[in-house]
């Protein structure tokens, strides 16, 4: 994944630990695919389960569905994040000013608030 945004400039990571709640969405939404296909897999069969194919089914389940849903729980945590934490002005000023040499949006730099 990019450090910045391409179109932007903004930076993903805001802080250390920032992606532990992408992680937690993947986590979250692997045991819930588990969950259904599990006890979804037990009622459908229900009383000749076969155990071992369902067994099967879950762990490449398990194995796969993680890895394949990781860049979309990254980018749906990103929009979690500034939804409910906007950027704040320093940080739009660090994404207005990446690549360009400009650091000021609305006569801010970085280190400097505007006050309001």
């Amino acid at each position: 994944m990019v450090e910045r945004c391409p179109r932007c400039g903004h930076h993903f990571e805001r802080s250390d630990g920032f992606w532990l709640g992408s992680i937690m969405i993947n986590m979250a939404v692997t045991f819930a695919t588990f969950l259904i296909v599990f006890v979804g897999g037990m009622v459908v069969t229900w009383p000749d389960t076969p155990w071992t194919a369902l067994l099967i089914v879950t762990l490449v389940l398990n194995a796969l569905f993680p890895v394949l849903s990781h860049p979309f729980s990254r980018t749906l945590w990103v929009g979690m994040e500034m939804a409910a934490r906007p950027l704040e002005p320093p940080e739009i000023a660090d994404a207005v000013g990446y690549g360009t040499g400009e650091w000021s949006i609305a006569g801010l730099e970085p280190g400097r608030h505007s006050g309001n």
